[in-house]
């Protein structure tokens, strides 16, 4: 879904009559952080998978610790026009997941049209490992509880950062005063 929404925003800043390459000009502060947030995603998702057999905590650890790291990416770029929408969606995640003792709220409705009716019986009697059936959860509505047809499961929380993302990204790209910094001129006159 991010992905998509990267992909949007690029479009309707090119429609706003903007440069792809001025996204390169676009200097962010502590992008370290990213790169080690999506390793660490990376590693939740091969958790989940089953291809590593680690105890929850660790699952919980590594998605905490990925939460924190793109939260403190996302204040370190406050500044940059729309930043803040991200950080709103990051946010209401995190909430419902620490709410939820560290699970995240699934609709079952989703989980039997998606998965099937055994993953909904798994759902039910608690034995899929990090997610709970909304119907018991707090704060149910931030959790996963967006059915897009027959595609995925997505929460409020995810809608809002992806908007954020797209206006974030359209903003670079349609921002005619963004200039590559790296390349100084001279006036010819300068030096008469």
């Amino acid at each position: 879904m991010f992905i998509e929404a990267v992909i949007l925003g690029i479009i309707i800043g090119l429609i706003r009559h903007g440069k792809v390459s001025r996204l390169s000009y676009m200097n962010f502060n502590m992008s370290f952080l990213i790169y080690i947030s999506a390793t660490l995603y990376i590693s939740i998702i091969v958790m989940n998978l089953g291809l590593l057999d680690y105890s929850s905590f660790l699952y919980t650890a590594f998605l905490i610790i990925s939460y924190i790291l793109i939260g403190i990416f996302l204040i370190f770029n406050i500044e940059i026009k729309f930043m803040f929408v991200p950080l709103i969606g990051l946010f209401t995640n995190l909430l419902c997941f620490i709410v939820n003792g560290f699970k995240f709220p699934l609709s079952s409705f989703a989980v039997s049209e998606l998965y099937g009716t055994e993953m909904y019986d798994l759902l039910i009697n608690g034995k899929i490992k990090f997610y709970i059936p909304a119907d018991n959860a707090v704060l149910s509505f931030l959790g996963n509880v967006i059915y897009i047809n027959k595609y995925k499961v997505i929460s409020i929380g995810d809608i809002i950062i992806s908007i954020g993302i797209v206006l974030v990204i359209q903003s670079i790209v349609s921002d005619k005063y963004m200039r590559n910094k790296s390349k100084i001129t001279f006036s010819k006159k300068m030096f008469k």
